[in-house]
């Protein structure tokens, strides 16, 4: 519980300094241009069967029907051919807008992405008292596992970037917020079920659902999802590298 709780500490951390900057600094994270969507169910309708071609995709991969082996290179190419149909809808949208990505200051975006990341480990290590682990972080970034996570994480944030843009420019932001906390409640049904209903089930529903319209609302805000890779990729290694010294032998 201690673990999640400082995981939910430095996303929460990223969402804060992320709405401080578009607030504060407006012009610090570089933004996309404000862009219609032309046909937007038809564009809808594309962006579903790519998710669904994704989650197809996926499956096969947990099922060993893709690319077998344990190396970096592997896990990054099969990564390429899950979101080969998130990467064929950002090609057929034809503007980076389209998937919040800027058409210029893409090294200050990823330089701000890193130093927010880097904040959010400053309040990871310091919510759990885990100081101790930060050289295991060290191990997984000069690890082929990084290459993965990165790849990983780049990709996500493609897939991400497509969704806020599609749904808050063709219908609107507060939509784009809604339809991922109605997901995440539907993703907590089967513990509903399973455990019936308590404190904590409804107080983990509430913690996800907050945490993850604070970080989307301030992809939004910020116009921009560059910034939002290295931010993920860090946080996803500091994860890794936490859970494997949990699970292994210390």
């Amino acid at each position: 519980m201690t673990l999640y709780l400082g995981i939910i500490t430095a996303y929460g951390a990223v969402a804060v300094l992320a709405w401080l900057a578009a607030l504060l600094y407006p012009r610090l994270i570089p933004a996309t241009a404000p862009t219609f969507v032309d046909h937007r169910w038809k564009t809808a309708g594309l962006f579903a069967l790519a998710t669904a071609g994704m989650a197809t995709l996926s499956f096969m991969a947990g099922r060993g029907f893709l690319v077998t082996g344990d190396s970096a290179a592997v896990a990054v190419l099969n990564q390429i051919v899950i979101f080969a149909p998130v990467i064929a809808y950002a090609l057929y949208c034809r503007t980076p807008a389209l998937v919040l990505v800027p058409r210029k200051n893409t090294a200050r975006s990823l330089a701000i992405g890193l130093g927010i990341a880097i904040l959010g480990l400053t309040a990871f290590y310091s919510s759990i008292g885990r100081w101790d682990d930060l050289p295991l972080l060290g191990s997984t970034v000069l690890s082929g596992e990084a290459i993965s996570i990165a790849a990983r994480s780049l990709l996500r944030c493609l897939f991400v970037g497509a969704f806020l843009a599609l749904v808050a420019e063709g219908w609107s932001k507060r939509t784009a917020l809604l339809l991922p906390g109605l997901a995440i409640a539907l993703l907590q049904l089967p513990a509903l079920f399973e455990d019936g209903f308590s404190a904590g089930w409804l107080g983990l529903l509430v913690a996800h659902v907050v945490l993850v319209a604070g970080l989307l609302s301030a992809i939004l805000a910020t116009r921009n999802i560059v910034w939002f890779w290295p931010v993920l990729a860090v946080l996803n290694m500091m994860q890794f590298s936490v859970m494997q010294d949990t699970v292994g032998p210390r």
